[in-house]
């Protein structure tokens, strides 16, 4: 039987703060528009690129904060930008993006600051659940085979498998302890949970109006047209800041009977954190990582990024020492996933 006539759309989340990178990741520059793709591109426009390769950039819709609007739209030329008046997580706002695509169309949903590099094998997966969001009233979700016990990632219990690699969602289940972690990646039966997802608007509204009508409700009857970004901006300020903040997974998927999940052909990286990148990044005879005005002087093994200011360590080890105009940061190595500490204490400063 043939699949209905559909325009698929995809969107990409770009509102997150990257606070894990501070202080090169800052409220008007957050992670997502900093040049840790390959090849100095910014996450944002990478991720731009990996949508256009499964959609027509003009079918990609860019959600972020409206102080973010200007800067999202010269990564991703061609795509609908809007500024969210207020951060409510990712419920509400792919709720809200639905409005952009028909009843039956699909659409992806992606972070816009997760790095992977295999993007054939990338474009083959998403056509692949498109053709299954299509086809099928599911929810799709794709799973990352564990490399590690990873205690800062979400997991998706596999079910009943359906074809190859493509299984029913048995459980979703959030950031786990040590132990728990280890006995699921031995189980085999659990993958990493990408927060990359593809759905129709049809079937994803109706599973919010399952899980949180309180918040389906008001986004139900939301429409848009070319052109009129600024007047849908205006329609979510009048919604937005009543709404509850609440994640998709927690909103939609545990409690949804109709979910899958298909184990990602293609690599996977969130970049949680500077060790994380640096992994993916060139070293130097000593195996520094180093970027921009940087001069690491007989450093070993340390990630020295200079922006705007010269960062200059002198005989350091297995450390991270970032220098910008708005802060120094000079950490171990092995404390990298605690930046998110420094970045809250700064914040928090009673300023005089």
């Amino acid at each position: 039987m043939a699949l209905p006539t559909t325009r698929p759309g995809a969107l990409i989340l770009a509102g997150g703060r990257g606070e894990r990178f501070w202080p090169w990741s800052t409220a008007a520059r957050p992670k997502q528009l900093l040049p840790l793709a390959r090849g100095g591109r910014t996450l944002l426009a990478a991720t731009f690129e990996r949508a256009c390769r499964i959609v027509e950039p003009s079918r990609v819709v860019i959600m972020t904060a409206e102080s973010l609007v200007d800067a999202c739209r010269a990564e991703c030329p061609g795509a609908v930008v809007v500024g969210e008046p207020v951060m409510r997580n990712t419920a509400p706002a792919i709720a809200a993006a639905a409005a952009f695509f028909g009843p039956g169309d699909p659409f992806a949903v992606l972070p816009s600051d997760h790095a992977i590099d295999d993007e054939e094998a990338f474009e083959r997966d998403f056509r692949r659940a498109i053709e299954v969001a299509t086809r099928d009233a599911v929810l799709v979700t794709f799973g990352i085979k564990p490399t590690a016990p990873e205690t800062n990632f979400g997991y998706v219990k596999r079910g009943a498998k359906l074809a190859d690699r493509l299984h029913r969602v048995a459980q979703f289940t959030e950031k786990p302890d040590r132990d728990r972690a280890t006995a699921w990646v031995e189980s085999g039966e659990y993958a990493w949970n990408s927060g990359m997802f593809v759905w129709t608007r049809r079937t994803f509204m109706a599973a919010l109006e399952a899980g949180r009508p309180a918040i389906a409700a008001p986004l139900a009857g939301l429409s848009f047209a070319p052109g009129q970004e600024r007047e849908f901006e205006q329609a979510l300020r009048d919604i937005f800041p009543s709404l509850e903040s609440i994640s998709v997974d927690y909103a939609v998927l545990e409690g949804s009977p109709n979910t899958v999940v298909i184990e990602a052909g293609f690599d996977w990286d969130d970049l949680g954190s500077w060790s994380a990148w640096a992994r993916r990044e060139k070293r130097d005879e000593r195996g520094n990582v180093v970027f921009g005005d940087a001069v690491p002087v007989e450093c070993d093994h340390c990630i020295v990024v200079g922006d705007g200011v010269t960062a200059a360590p002198l005989r350091l080890k297995d450390m991270i020492v970032v220098a910008t105009a708005n802060g120094v940061l000079a950490c171990r190595l092995e404390d990298s996933e605690h930046v998110r500490k420094v970045s809250e204490a700064v914040r928090a400063r009673v300023k005089p």
